[in-house]
């Protein structure tokens, strides 16, 4: 059963369909659907639920009365409910918070479009929205999304050193942007790798060094698969593990889902593979307490990775043969 935040913003998203077809009526499902960030099904669905509200009674001329196909949304009775839903305080104030983060990350969107939507935010909410506080770009971090920005605009390579949480180690890369996003606070720039001839992400901050390059850019658009909700492209693979049933607290802190109990001691389960480097370096730091299954051959990696740090013990170093 959905929890009644869910319900309410179910609510919300509904009743908000009616004074935006009244405001268009010529749009099509699929024009609203691009206006509002949503699927066309998922407008069909909630205009399907709208066809059945109306008012106590629910005679016929208690109900709201719409014509609608994937074609056209024709609104004749939208009985009353014909003005967006307001924003609530709370609402206004996460929604210019969100809109102060961008305007503190310049070449991100377009700046001047932000900070107007968040003056006028300012002017309709007054004093209730004072305690968050006008955002100003910080100048040291300009440089290098303006210098992303730029070779988008010029279609220009970069080039810069990478800094790699994964492996901790630094590299060059030559890269074409494709797109920045943004994701848990954090700015992410996905291009073409030409060192590896494949897409790849960075995060903005383990950027440094960045420069022009001469050559042409080329970004190899036709073949990003990039989705929002889910950027990193988490989904696509995924592991089978076990967890042992005392260590089923990990899954608040990392991707994992668990599913049903394999026996006393161990609890099946997937995780994303963002990474098999990573994946391999969770498991061994688990102790034990988190079994890879499968894919095989990462099983075997993180089987030959702990036999190695074993044998490692065995071996006596140069400074503890010279004591």
């Amino acid at each position: 059963m959905a929890r009644g935040s869910e319900r309410l913003a179910d609510l919300v998203r509904m009743l908000n369909l009616l004074p935006y077809f009244e405001a268009h009526p010529e749009r099509t499902v699929m024009e609203a659907a691009r206006d509002l960030g949503r699927e066309p099904h998922e407008i069909m669905d909630d205009l399907n639920r709208l066809w059945c509200c109306g008012l106590p009674g629910l005679m016929p001329g208690d109900l709201v009365d719409l014509k609608h196909s994937y074609q056209s949304v024709r609104v004749a009775n939208a009985q009353g409910m014909d003005k967006p839903l307001r924003l609530s305080t709370t609402e206004a104030a996460a929604l210019l918070l969100a809109l102060e983060n961008l305007e503190a990350t310049p070449g991100l969107v377009n700046n001047a479009a932000v900070t107007s939507a968040a003056a006028k935010l300012r002017e309709i909410m007054g004093e209730q929205v004072s305690a968050v506080a006008d955002a100003e770009a910080a100048p040291e971090g300009t440089s290098v999304l303006d210098l992303i920005r730029t070779s988008m605009d010029e279609r220009k390579q970069l080039t810069f050193h990478y800094f790699s949480q994964t492996t901790f180690s630094t590299s060059e890369r030559v890269v074409s942007a494709a797109h920045v996003f943004t994701s848990d606070g954090f700015t992410y720039l996905r291009g073409w790798d030409h060192g590896v001839d494949e897409h790849r992400t960075f995060r903005i901050d383990r950027m440094s060094s960045v420069a022009l390059a001469e050559e042409e850019a080329v970004p190899h658009a036709d073949l990003l698969k990039f989705s929002l909700k889910d950027p990193f492209a988490f989904g696509r693979t995924q592991a089978e593990i076990r967890v042992a049933k005392s260590y089923a607290w990990i899954a608040d802190y990392v991707p994992i889902t668990l599913g049903a109990q394999a026996d006393d001691e161990w609890i099946h389960g997937t995780i994303p593979v963002g990474s098999e480097e990573w994946l391999i370096r969770f498991v061994l730091a688990c102790g034990g307490q988190v079994q890879l299954a499968a894919p095989t051959h990462l099983a075997e990696a993180v089987a030959q990775r702990a036999a190695a740090g074993l044998k490692a013990y065995d071996e006596p170093t140069n400074s503890f043969n010279s004591l």
